[in-house]
């Protein structure tokens, strides 16, 4: 690897988020390249840093399968962001690179406004009927390496809500008890087509830190963390906001240090001229060392 590749690489992995200010300014097409000979684990924290529409289109421009590869490697709200952001047939091939459990839960959540809480609701958090034992729920969620968000959800035969438990006082109390004992059954679910705003001041808010979701049946569907909540309605509130300008002349500017035990550190600023290729990363540190100026 060239000492310009290396110091590129070392840039995204110790800078993601500068590396993102500057790599969101360029038109996605110029820069599909430069992703493409990058590892996904280096450009998975650089694109969750991005906003959400340049972030989208470079994703768009790319082989299906990279594109898979680096949203699974997201937090799921951001990654569920860029689909909806996708053309719908683009979005299906993407989801037929991903293994079916998830797609199917990021089908299901796109089925959602995205101001709704079926569209920030967390699929994955598992529930547990009444006759199971403290050591069945611990068991199953240690196994499947399970996130609980702070609760335990127990629901019926019909999967209706039955109650909650809190995940401390199961850690607590005996192997043997059945989650039925411990249940705190004074709380009310969450509707799906509720908006984050409806639910903002749900009283359940004030004794746990998720809540269950049900669809219009009242079956369990997943449950809503508050920090999913709040990131919501951020998302939500800025969702017409494209937050770029795709300029053929934009000045980068952006200082970034790149620190490997006792090397010099490299302060880079990059301009892009018109009809200029970003199209490697030697390119990335090129670009400064002319000025960007023919």
């Amino acid at each position: 690897m060239s000492n310009n590749n290396f110091l590129s690489l070392a840039f995204l992995e110790q800078q993601p988020k500068a590396a993102a200010s500057i790599l969101q300014e360029f038109p996605a097409e110029q820069i599909v390249d430069f992703y493409k000979q990058t590892p996904v684990t280096l450009l998975v924290p650089v694109v969750e840093q991005m906003a959400s529409w340049p972030a989208a289109r470079s994703l768009s421009l790319l082989p299906e399968k990279m594109t898979a590869n680096i949203l699974r490697g997201l937090p799921a709200n951001e990654a569920e962001t860029l689909l909806r952001l996708m053309a719908n047939e683009q979005r299906g091939a993407v989801l037929k690179h991903m293994p079916d459990a998830i797609a199917k839960s990021f089908v299901r959540k796109l089925n959602y406004p995205l101001s709704s809480v079926g569209a920030w609701m967390d699929t994955t958090i598992p529930y547990f009927t009444t006759d199971s034992s403290v050591d069945h729920c611990l068991d199953l969620v240690k196994r499947q390496k399970s996130h609980l968000g702070g609760v335990v959800i127990v629901v019926n035969d019909r999967r209706h809500l039955v109650g909650l438990v809190e995940v401390e006082r199961l850690l607590t109390s005996d192997g043997g008890q059945k989650l039925a004992e411990l249940l705190n059954t004074d709380i009310e679910a969450l509707p799906t087509r509720a908006t984050l705003w409806e639910v903002e001041s749900h009283q359940g808010w004030t004794q746990f830190p998720t809540l269950p979701v049900v669809d219009h049946n009242n079956i369990m569907l997943g449950a809503l963390t508050h920090a999913a909540l709040r990131a919501g309605m951020v998302k939500s509130s800025h969702s017409s906001d494209k937050n770029l300008k795709f300029s053929l002349v934009a000045h980068m500017g952006k200082a970034f240090i790149v620190s490997i035990t006792g090397l010099l550190n490299v302060v880079s600023g990059v301009s892009e001229t018109t009809g200029q290729s970003l199209s490697s990363p030697a390119q990335f540190k090129a670009n400064h060392e002319t000025g960007g100026n023919d």
